[in-house]
């Protein structure tokens, strides 16, 4: 089966508690649940586009433990393609977690990739014969490193999460980060006209996701476009914007444009907050599409 989107970079294996309220300190606190779960920029947007009928790959490292086997058993039951993992001695990448209702926030402590490997043979095979190859601040790296350009193969999409204040633009098709990462490009100007900054020096789209406001974007096809955000049971916001990211790319393969798409991904982004995880409520097409009809 062809790969229509290849995800690379950070794989984590999470432990989530969900409580009532954050413990001060020396404070033992009862959590509501407490779940193990898979996690990454990268990973949680390989499953979010299986979930959404696209076919999904996703390549990065992790250890030869118990937590790379959980892994691996994780993106199999998602139908994501793991030909692209490359295991390695040090430890799996994770994270522990702390969810409060009452502030509808998380506090995390992670365990960061020790090592990355470069990108294995079948990684870069998979890569060139994408549709999208999409990465988040590992798998940009990872991409250089393997020589994998804008133009020459596979269209690339950026999840810019951090640190992105001098990035280049126009090395990515696709430039997603948040509205405080955009914004930091671009002190003194206004939301709109740092989308259209970035978008048009770099000829490329340029997506911002604004929190439970929505989402907005710009380019040369569409100029500014904005969508709200959804109102829905909320139990966890942990993995939302990487489940969005996953999403738009999905409905782009789909053949949406911009401003549906980014309105269908912000859907796909609300329904996944159902979950304490950042993976386990992420809807399929047929469940957005039903979700969507009933929105008026």
């Amino acid at each position: 089966m062809t790969i229509q989107v290849l995800c690379c970079g950070v794989i984590t294996v999470d432990t989530i508690a969900l409580v009532d309220k954050y413990p001060t300190e020396d404070e033992r606190v009862i959590a509501q649940e407490i779940i193990r779960a898979g996690g990454g920029p990268a990973a949680v947007a390989a499953v979010a586009l299986s979930r959404l009928g696209i076919s999904s790959a996703i390549a990065g490292t992790i250890g030869n433990d118990s937590d790379g086997d959980y892994v691996l058993d994780l993106f199999k039951h998602e139908g994501v393609n793991t030909d692209g993992i490359t295991r390695t001695e040090t430890a799996t990448a994770g994270s522990v977690i702390v969810a409060s209702r009452e502030r509808s926030a998380r506090a995390i402590s992670t365990r960061q990739p020790i090592h990355q490997a470069p990108l294995n043979d079948r990684a870069k095979t998979i890569a060139a014969e994408s549709t999208w190859v999409h990465v988040d601040h590992v798998g940009i790296k990872q991409l250089q490193g393997a020589g994998v350009v804008r133009g020459n193969g596979p269209l690339i999409s950026f999840d810019a999460g951090y640190g992105v204040e001098d990035f280049d633009v126009s090395t990515v098709d696709l430039f997603a980060p948040n509205d405080k990462s955009l914004m930091s490009r671009h002190p003194g100007k206004s939301f709109e006209a740092a989308l259209k900054d970035d978008a048009e020096k770099a000829n490329s789209i340029v997506v911002a996701t604004q929190g439970s406001v929505g989402s907005s974007g710009f380019s040369s096809d569409s100029g500014f476009v904005s969508s709200p955000g959804f109102k829905t049971e909320i139990v966890s916001t942990l993995g939302a914007g990487d489940v969005f990211h996953g999403a738009l790319l999905a409905q782009f393969i789909q053949g949406f444009a911009l401003q549906e798409a980014i309105r269908r991904a912000n859907a796909v982004a609300a329904l996944s907050c159902r979950g304490l995880d950042g993976q386990s409520a992420i809807p399929t097409t047929s469940e957005l599409n039903t979700f969507l009809s009933g929105v008026k």
